[in-house]
């Protein structure tokens, strides 16, 4: 689930009033942290990247995911003696700056 535009103050009041009864505690910024908390919880857990998965969907040399996990670019765990597992979340964003600054080059 997404929110799509921001709730206005009255739909928040409004849903905290009907609510207050069956959640005693619950106020309008409780209600926003669990609906934000509830699309973090729904998402399954991605698997964790070897350094050539990383490297295919970044198109770079696997001695440069070494590098931006070095430099901290990359989120990775060390699982054995050479094994690093890199979080997919972070290739994603690292993605995503890429084909931005790829845009703006264009666009120059």
């Amino acid at each position: 689930m997404q929110i799509k535009t921001q709730i206005t103050a009255p739909v928040l009041a409004a849903a905290v009033s009907l609510l207050q009864p069956y959640i005693p505690e619950l106020s309008t910024q409780n209600l926003i942290t669990a609906i934000k908390n509830y699309d973090n919880a729904q998402r399954p857990l991605e698997k964790q990247m070897t350094r050539k998965e990383a490297a295919a969907i970044l198109a770079v040399d696997i001695n440069t995911i070494s590098r931006y996990i070095k430099a901290g670019t990359l989120k990775a765990a060390k699982i054995g003696k050479r094994a690093v597992r890199i979080d997919p979340q972070s290739v994603r964003a690292l993605a995503e700056r890429g084909a931005l600054a790829e845009s703006e080059i264009e666009e120059a």
